[in-house]
């Protein structure tokens, strides 16, 4: 078993140097995160148009919402983010757009828009009155929902309302997709001169996971008794069985709440095993391992 290092708060919160640069330690413990470009309309009485380069972190698929996060004191995308109504869109830049991408990182003054500074060509959206970004291969058209403020950021939370998609995209296998965005924020580092320089990576391989009968034909993440559904029409259960396993799982769920029933650490030692024959794909231990209970 390999070792294990611990650290404390105090060990983690000294692992960011001067300048939002990390001790090398701390790559570890924070993951690349797909950076975008948020773009926003001031608010009133404003009348501009900001472009800020953010991170990415997708939440739901119906609706299809993101959050975005902002430094508070970033207070022209905070106060575009929380006005009455906002809307915003998410645009997606690519492997060749590093330097644009890192222009719109700056804050420019009030009323003066990045997306000129960094020559990016702003177009109009079909679903919001705040405009895409031409340049950019996907656009995400949406409305914010709610904005929460936490320590140091403001946390938005928008729902897409609809999107664009450049047509040369549009058949790419995911492969080639990822391999030209999104670029993922890697860190932060000091350059020769000890100028801060922001790295990027992009993603390659494509892994497949398990799939059914280790998983289940839906995906990860469905339901026990679908599964065991799942397994008894393809004939990897016995109807006895799967009748077994799911008062099981009845019988732990009642039971759920009751901390200091023996009988449900019982039946936790056996759904645990049952499972873990048949995701070892284990088929005979496990035929063996139920009949005990015929």
């Amino acid at each position: 078993m390999a070792g294990k290092h611990f650290l404390s708060l105090a060990e983690i919160d000294s692992l960011q140097r001067a300048k939002g640069v990390m001790d090398s330690i701390a790559y570890s413990l924070r993951s690349p995160m797909a950076q975008l470009l948020l773009v926003t309309r001031d608010a009133p009485p404003g009348d501009g148009i900001c472009v800020r380069s953010t991170q990415l972190c997708p939440l739901t698929w119906k609706p299809y919402s993101q959050s975005v996060n902002i430094p508070l004191d970033d207070e022209r995308v905070v106060r575009n983010l929380t006005a009455p109504g906002a809307e915003c869109v998410l645009a997606e830049p690519t492997r060749d757009q590093l330097r644009a991408t890192t222009i719109c990182g700056q804050r420019a003054p009030d009323g003066i828009c990045e997306a000129a500074i960094a020559r990016l060509k702003l177009c109009k959206s079909l679903y919001v009155d705040v405009p895409s970004i031409d340049d950019c291969p996907v656009n995400l058209e949406c409305v914010v929902d709610h904005v929460e403020r936490y320590h140091t950021h403001a946390i938005a939370f928008t729902r897409v309302v609809g999107a664009s998609i450049d047509d040369s995209y549009l058949f790419k296998e995911r492969g080639e997709i990822i391999s030209i965005f999104p670029t993922n924020v890697v860190d932060d580092v000091l350059d020769a001169n000890g100028n801060v320089q922001r790295r990027v990576s992009l993603l390659r391989d494509i892994h497949p996971c398990p799939e059914f009968p280790y998983a289940q034909k839906s995906g990860w993440g469905d339901d026990f008794n679908n599964w065991m559904s799942d397994l008894r029409d393809e004939r990897y259960l016995s109807t006895a069985e799967y009748e077994l396993l799911l008062a099981w799982r009845k019988r732990w769920d009642e039971l759920y709440l009751s901390r200091d029933s023996s009988e449900r650490v019982t039946l936790k030692t056996r759904l645990t095993e049952a499972s873990r024959l048949i995701v070892q794909g284990r088929w005979a231990r496990l035929h063996d391992y139920l009949d005990e209970f015929a």
